[in-house]
């Protein structure tokens, strides 16, 4: 389980990598930031906050469920292994409609907590995609929650 200074170190560093994300999004107008170094995609999803009712905007990365592109995508809420949750998993457990954008393309989506074996099946394709998601989880002390993203219709606008 990891200790405060892997909480510090961790948390710092995932709080400055979504900022410089969320700048490049910003300048480049959606065009550069689609993918993680290393090729890993990322998508982002629209989550309506559960406390303020505001919508949240937050960069995941994500992979197709078993590789299959007609399937959902699937995050995690790993918090890069901090014990704490991210507030956009509180989002979506109190509410499933949000949307996801990938590659400039906003669809309407629902989000779907896995449980059990399933989630641990779904979790271990995260970690095939990103290595780095069986340290988080070894270092969390927590149950991480894994989300498939599931697509609904094309939309535009910022938010449903």
């Amino acid at each position: 389980m990891g200790g405060r200074w892997y909480d510090v170190f961790w948390g710092t560093t995932l709080r400055t990598t979504t900022r410089v994300h969320r700048l490049l999004d910003k300048a480049s107008r959606g065009r550069l930031g689609r993918h993680f170094p290393g090729g890993q995609q990322v998508v982002w999803i629209t989550t309506l906050g559960c406390k303020s009712g505001e919508w949240r905007r937050t960069p995941l990365l994500a992979v197709r469920e078993d590789g299959d592109p007609g399937k959902p995508w699937l995050v995690t809420g790993s918090n890069a292994g901090q014990a704490t949750v991210p507030g956009w998993v509180f989002n979506a457990r109190a509410h499933q409609a949000g949307t996801v954008e990938v590659g400039g393309v906003t669809h309407a989506a629902r989000f779907v907590e896995a449980e059990g074996a399933e989630r641990d099946r779904l979790y271990a394709q995260l970690v095939r995609m990103w290595s780095s998601y069986a340290m988080y989880e070894r270092h969390a002390g927590r149950p991480i929650p894994v989300f498939r993203v599931i697509p609904v219709d094309s939309i535009s606008g910022e938010a449903p």
